[in-house]
């Protein structure tokens, strides 16, 4: 296995998004989740007050994990390795476990507190990818510093108590986005590798690609470079039921079409050319643009038949949002952007983002294209509140966005603090 000089940055974890349908939340007032260095803020929107807190000390350095919502619980990966279940409302913790970065929990574990401490702080950062939540289990998938292990594991919990239901060891360390669910099984993209395990046991299974052995008879079995992509995979995985949509790190976008129980259809995983670099066959499409080759913020979103995303170009100097059809991968628009944009996301029918100075949205169309310069900078991620607030979170506090008057209003006063080594999440939640 070629080993991948690679260093694992927050901008790349913050971009993290899986496509799996969550459940909604019954909150009692518009709440704000915020995650950040080891902490969990629910502020309350109709009263501009904290409802709860929560304070890992341990992790008061920074977090670049990310949580998931669904339904009532808050599942909270930290840097500590200590996976929480919240409660959305009061905060209590429903369950939590320990992740080591290791496949077995350590022998000589102690109820001494800072004896813990100290094993966890020599192990840290533990970074982990955003939780999948699937029915009753919870998936989540290692991302080991390299220099601290060259393993890495994808976990199922049970949702119910947190027990272990299985874990899988994976092939490489960089795993930075959810796994996808598709039919039975889920898939990881593991830098250049794609791996494919059975639902139930979490046993890695082949889907039709070279599995790069070769026998020939009369001679030793020859072991081979498994199958691989050009270049690393770099952005979240999405499924439409049909297709794994798959993007590298150079803004080239692959559409693998699956059969029913997820795999290429009559591959052969003995013959050496049936890769995804030899075989191009394999893919329902490709897209790419030539002036548009890479990619920082490893977004991807799938919505209503269209994949969303935005490449720079090599230089660094201009983004472009892309609108692909899923189906074919025909372009249907392409917006530039003339700056770096920080961050983005798409919410609802709107795309929302920022740079280093403004605010920008615009239209699933590409249309009405809006960019308003800003006194604070977002520090978060930008979630809309209603058809013409935003929110997010700045140094200052919990700001509020008006697209009538496009004018910010600071809604709750809490110093947030810029961090290298930390992703500032929000989540916004209607009553």
């Amino acid at each position: 296995m070629k080993k991948l000089l690679l260093l694992i940055s927050s901008s790349v974890l913050l971009s993290c998004h899986n496509s799996s349908k969550t459940e909604s939340s019954k909150v009692n007032n518009a709440t704000l989740i915020v995650a950040t260095e080891g902490q969990i803020f629910n502020f309350n929107l109709d009263e501009n007050t904290i409802t709860w807190h929560y304070k890992n000390p341990i992790d008061s350095a920074g977090n670049r994990n990310l949580f998931a919502v669904d339904g009532q619980n808050i599942f909270m990966p930290f840097e500590s390795g200590k996976f929480i279940n919240f409660d959305i409302n009061t905060g209590k913790i429903i369950w939590q476990q320990q992740i080591y970065g290791n496949e077995h929990q350590p022998s000589d574990m102690s109820n001494n507190g800072n004896s813990e401490a100290e094993r966890l702080h020599s192990l840290m950062p533990l970074l982990m990818t955003k939780p999948l939540v699937d029915g009753q289990n919870i998936l989540i998938t290692s991302t080991i510093q390299p220099t601290q292990s060259n393993r890495a594991w994808l976990y199922n919990f049970n949702r119910a108590n947190g027990s272990k239901k299985w874990l899988s060891e994976l092939p490489t360390v960089y795993n930075y986005f959810a796994p996808v669910k598709y039919r039975n099984s889920y898939f990881v993209n593991s830098a250049v590798f794609l791996e494919k395990l059975a639902a139930e046991n979490g046993v890695n299974t082949s889907y039709g690609m070279f599995d790069g052995d070769v026998e020939i008879a009369g001679q030793p079995q020859q072991h081979n470079e498994v199958n691989q992509f050009e270049h690393p995979i770099y952005t979240p995985m999405q499924s439409d039921g049909d297709h794994l949509f798959i993007g590298s790190e150079t803004g080239k976008f692959y559409a693998l079409k699956l059969d029913k129980d997820g795999n290429i259809p009559d591959g052969d995983i003995s013959d050496p050319n049936n890769t995804f670099i030899k075989n191009p066959k394999v893919f329902a499409w490709t897209f790419s643009d030539k002036n548009f080759t890479f990619q920082r913020n490893n977004i991807l979103f799938l919505e209503d038949g269209t994949l969303y995303t935005e490449i720079m170009n090599s230089v660094g100097t201009e983004a472009c949002f892309f609108a692909i059809n899923a189906d074919d991968g025909t372009l249907k628009w392409k917006k530039l952007v003339q700056a770096d944009v920080q961050n983005w996301a798409l919410t609802g029918d709107i795309i929302i983002g920022n740079t280093e100075n403004s605010i920008f949205y615009m239209n699933t169309d590409g249309k009405n294209f809006t960019e308003v310069n800003m006194k604070s900078k977002p520090l978060s991620n930008i979630e809309r509140v209603d058809k013409t607030h935003f929110v997010y979170v700045t140094q200052k506090g919990v700001e509020i966005f008006d697209t009538n008057t496009k004018t910010a209003k600071l809604a709750i006063s809490k110093a947030f603090n810029p961090n290298e080594y930390n992703n500032v999440q929000v989540q916004y939640i209607s009553k």
